[in-house]
């Protein structure tokens, strides 16, 4: 079973930072709940943030935008190389974790596709999905050599071996 998007990041990535809580709340990848937890330092802002409940849950994302900004200085928004990386770091632990699950065919094809509509997919990645087309009834296929040069290409914080075949 596919581990929660921050047990992912966690197991894959280490540490996430101001930027990562950020965009991992934008794309809908943390709760706030996890983001309290998992806020570093005890400024201020941070600990308005950690003090929010669920009734006040209205005023949490300028919440989270406040403490991100006391904190690094600014919050990352859409645009930005900051949210950029975070997002291309929110992405990477995730296909990580789709790989280290040792899911292969149609379903890890369905996975990446979740992946690209919830968080992006850049140029350079444009080559390891083909999205499904309803219109033909055509499922997703994924390119897992193009996956596993993506992946390779990257720093790995963590040790697996990736599948040879779809």
């Amino acid at each position: 079973m596919p581990m929660l998007p921050l047990e992912a990041f966690l197991a894959h990535l280490g540490p996430l930072t101001w930027d990562d809580l950020v965009a991992g709340f934008d794309f809908g990848l943390l709760s706030p709940l996890e983001i309290q937890c998992e806020a570093m330092g005890h400024g201020p802002a941070v600990l308005a943030l950690r003090s929010l409940d669920q009734e006040q849950s209205i005023t949490f994302e300028a919440r989270l935008w406040a403490a991100c900004t006391a904190e690094t200085g600014r919050a990352p928004r859409p645009g930005s190389a900051r949210w950029a990386s975070a997002q291309d770091r929110w992405r990477e632990a995730l296909l990580r974790e789709l790989v280290e699950q040792r899911m292969t065919g149609t379903y890890l094809a369905e996975q990446v596709e979740r992946i690209y509509e919830q968080v992006g997919c850049p140029e350079d990645m444009l080559n390891i999905l083909s999205p499904a087309q309803a219109w033909s009834k055509t499922p997703a296929r994924v390119d897992v050599k193009a996956l596993q040069g993506y992946l390779t290409s990257r720093p790995i914080q963590s040790g697996y071996a990736l599948p040879t075949s779809a």
